[in-house]
């Protein structure tokens, strides 16, 4: 297998023990052609000199945005670095992921291989903590697999959708699409920038690439689940989501979406939601409102 360069891009803040964890995962695995990409987010907490000896490390970088760019702006930041690296593919992943076995990464490379580059991105499995499929890391598969046996039999399955948790991209492809939206600062930026990169590529889920996403419970970010002390970020989610809907949807889901979808999920909140049930509603409200006008322009290199 020819040895291609891969860029990992890890995108922290304020979460030290986390990373440190992460990075050392990354370090233990098994294909070498790798360089690992810190992006902090201007932590506060000691992150750099927490994982100094880490840095020390000739395949760790680190590098300091100056301020609280959201996850959606310090992928931005780092893919940028990576193009400007020359990598053939990056490794996108938070800062609370580990890679459950040291071929996580190789099995990747070795798909891409397989698949002679001819793909936007692959993406890994997430699984939380109590061995289950991460809630908030599920890729979207296309309805109906069939005539696929050679790619199934190779553990690769069709994806439209996946998530910055193992994101593995083409970066001949990334080149052709741009970078990802850093104004979306948080939540569903990597599912628009996984459908503008499937709309040059198809892409794929890796079934042998295994992930742990350590996040503090299995649920979502939408209005409706999030803990309490986040409800304010759900504004985000579903600003974000209006968004994708408005580009990547055609006009007739549009309607429905826009026509039925607000009540219908205004319902689910009071009827579901175990507390501040009109603060989830006002955010929820506010991010769809917020989602119609929200048009931020597509960076290239």
């Amino acid at each position: 297998m020819e040895q291609k360069h891969v860029g990992t891009i890890v995108v922290t803040y304020n979460r030290k023990n986390l990373l440190k964890d992460c990075i050392e995962a990354l370090l233990k695995q098994n294909y070498k052609k790798q360089e690992i990409l810190i992006i902090d987010n201007a932590s506060t907490d000691g992150t750099k000199e927490y994982i100094d000896n880490l840095i020390d490390n000739k395949k760790v970088f680190y590098f300091n945005t100056g301020a609280n760019l959201g996850g959606a702006g310090g992928f931005n930041y780092g893919v940028r670095e990576a193009l400007k690296r020359n990598y053939d593919y990056v490794w996108l992943m938070d800062d609370d992921t580990i890679a459950k076995n040291n071929n996580a990464l190789k099995s990747l490379v070795s798909k891409a291989s397989y698949l002679k580059d001819d793909f936007s991105f692959l993406s890994s499995i997430a699984k939380w903590t109590d061995g289950k499929i991460c809630k908030m890391n599920r890729q979207v598969t296309p309805p109906v697999l069939y005539g696929e046996p050679d790619l199934l039999a190779n553990g690769l399955i069709p994806c439209l959708r996946g998530t910055f948790v193992g994101f593995f991209a083409n970066m001949k492809i990334v080149r052709k699409v741009g970078l990802p939206i850093k104004e979306f600062f948080i939540y569903s930026d990597d599912m628009e920038y996984s459908q503008r990169l499937c709309s040059v590529k198809p892409a794929y889920v890796d079934t042998g690439s295994i992930l742990l996403h350590k996040t503090k419970s299995n649920l979502g970010a939408t209005a409706n689940v999030a803990p309490a002390e986040k409800i304010h970020m759900s504004f985000y989610a579903h600003r974000n989501h209006e968004y994708n809907i408005r580009h990547y949807t055609d006009k007739r889901d549009r309607v429905l979406d826009y026509r039925n979808k607000y009540l219908f999920f205004i319902y689910i909140i009071l009827r579901t939601a175990k507390d501040h049930k009109l603060k989830r509603c006002w955010y929820y409200t506010k991010g769809k409102i917020a989602g119609k006008f929200f048009n931020p322009k597509i960076e290239m290199e």
